[in-house]
Parts: C-alpha cells; structure tokens; sequence
C-alpha cells in the first residue's frame, strides 16, 4: 500500500470541510427552504458500486422516500468500475456543482477511494450533507461445525495455542483484513487468512466448510441465520444491535474499545452547490430519514443508526471523529506515516 504522511492526509480531509457543514434540517423546512425553479428536473443520486448490494438498496429506498416527501423526481444512476474508482471520481471531479448530482458514499470515501485516487483529487471536492445508516462487521460460524458453541473469546485462544490453523475469510487491503491485525496484535492469535473479493464470498465458503471463520454484513448472511446454519459470535460496533442482542460485541468480548469496522453510509455534494439548494437537498432528504417507513425499510435490510450520527446537527463535523480515529489505525500500522 502506498505510504501516505498521516499530517499530510489530516490536512487534506479537514481542509475538505469535515470538521463543518449543513446542519440537519426537518420535513417542516421543506417549504421554505425550496429554492425557486428548484428542482425543474431530476436530480441523480449517484452510486459507485454495482446495482444489487448495499449501497444501491440504500440510495434506492432513499430516493423513492425523498421523492415522497419533496415531490421531487430522483434517478438512481450506478457510475461503477475500478472498485468505486470511477464513480468517487466523477463526483469529484466531473459532477456539475448545480445541485442536480448527490453521492450516496460510504467511509471508504476517505480510506480506500482516496489512496486510489493518486492524487486526482482530495476530499476538498465534496461536502457531506446527510447521514443514511450503517452496517457493522459481525464475525461468523457455522453453527454445527468445527467451533460449534464456541465464544470469540474461546476461539481467539483457539488462533493463539494453534497458530496458523484457524482460516479466517478476508478481503485484502480493507477493514476484513484490518481487524484480523488488530486482534492477532492485541492477542497473540495467529490466523489463516483466506482471501475473497468481498464478504459475500466469504460467507458462501464458510457455509461449504472452506473457511472456519467468515467476516460479512447482516444482509449478507441472514437467511442463513434465521435457517440455523450460520451462527455470529462478535459484532465491530460500538453496541450491541438491536437485531442480534445476544451477540456480543468485539470488545465486549476482548476487552477492548478499538473493533469499529463497517460502513458508514452518508449523501455528500460537490462543494459550490448554491448554499439554498445544499440547504434543500439536506432538508429532503433528512425528512425523507424521518420517514417510518423508510426506517422500517432500512432495519429490514439489516443495518442500523448510529445514535451520534442520526442525531447530529452538523453531519460532516461529526463524521470527521470517525476519520479520526480510522486514520489513528493506519498510523500506527505504518500505513500512514
């Protein structure tokens, strides 16, 4: 990976406008907020990855509650390729700043994206505007195999007196692969890293035995938990979830406070929008989180708010802590210097 100065990317991303921003506004300000002859056309939110996961399900419900509750017409459009490349790009670089293009992104914005943009463009390009919801990492088992019954805590010892044995699914160079180091740091464990292209491939391997240990989404596993084939034994949040309430979260478990890994889901505009459209924008679409429906929606799908965030009344200065704190990892990692 290339080394990035940790002074040097702090700059870039608080520079960018993350420690300020549009404060959260209610479906009351939507009439006075309306701009005239805004919007006269649709507005596109834009998807960096592939239709069917995450992030487009998201900006999908999204867009169907915003348009219910503006009247507004929005287009879903996926700009994929380049494992977001393309699209983070585009909305950097390429999106008009007219109010008329909204990204719905995650924290691999200011992680991933932005060490594959060598330079192309920095955080100082966007603006978040509104926090969606988040998914956590949760560990997993089969539930009738080699660790039936077995607590994290039991299985970390496990890696530790049998180093090398336990194999564990990964996706190189992200947080599956981020919370393996920390742990086998902390722990003296030592794991078998299996590699995936993502979470969902990781789970299908350990439901045909090829992994003893997979990492994934509560959607990506679902079905097969409520079917009694695969067991979640830890959760990198910082609470349990409302969902999973008898699975502990990681540090619960270990005793420690630093497992945070999932997705942060947020709407980010190109900086210079008009500030009367960037004020509508956020106001529609955080009448349309204010939705019960939507919310019912988003809980089906297995993610959930984040009490700091959902209530935040300055999303990009809230979400700044957050990068914060991911930054602290690469620091010490020795991925940032």
């Amino acid at each position: 990976m290339k080394r990035f100065t940790l002074k040097a990317l702090a700059a870039t991303l608080f520079a960018a406008g993350l420690a300020g921003g549009v404060s959260a506004q209610g479906s009351s300000d939507l009439a006075k907020l309306k701009p005239k002859d805004f919007p006269d056309k649709a507005v596109e939110f834009t998807v960096v990855y592939p239709a069917g996961g995450g992030m487009d399900v998201t900006a999908r419900l999204l867009a169907k509650y915003v348009e219910k509750a503006s009247g507004a017409r929005i287009n879903v459009n996926n700009r994929t390729g380049g494992a977001g490349l393309v699209g983070h790009t585009y909305l950097a670089t390429q999106a008009p700043a007219d109010g008329y293009t909204a990204g719905v992104v995650a924290n691999l914005l200011w992680g991933d994206a932005l060490l594959k943009s060598r330079g192309k463009w920095d955080l100082s390009a966007l603006e978040p505007i509104a926090y969606l919801n988040s998914d956590a990492l949760i560990w997993v088992t089969q539930t009738d195999g080699p660790l039936k019954g077995m607590s994290l805590q039991q299985i970390i010892q496990l890696a530790k007196d049998k180093p090398g044995t336990l194999r564990v699914a990964t996706v190189p160079g992200s947080m599956w692969e981020y919370i393996v180091e920390q742990i086998e740091a902390n722990h003296g464990a030592r794991f078998l890293r299996v590699p995936f292209q993502g979470g969902g491939a990781g789970i299908n391997a350990l439901l045909g035995g090829n992994v003893d240990i997979a990492q994934g989404f509560f959607a990506e596993f679902r079905g097969n938990y409520t079917g009694g084939k695969l067991r979640p034994v830890g959760v990198a949040a910082g609470s349990r979830l409302s969902y999973l309430k008898d699975v502990p979260t990681i540090n619960e478990a270990l005793g420690k406070t630093e497992y945070l890994w999932g997705v942060i889901r947020f709407v980010v505009v190109p900086r210079g929008i008009p500030a009367d459209r960037k004020a509508y924008l956020a106001a529609a679409i955080n009448a349309a989180m204010q939705d019960k429906e939507l919310i019912a929606e988003y809980e089906k799908a297995g993610v959930f708010f984040d009490p700091k965030l959902a209530g935040s009344k300055n999303v990009a200065a809230d979400l700044g802590s957050y990068v914060e704190a991911e930054l602290e990892f690469y620091k010490k990692t020795g991925r940032y210097k």
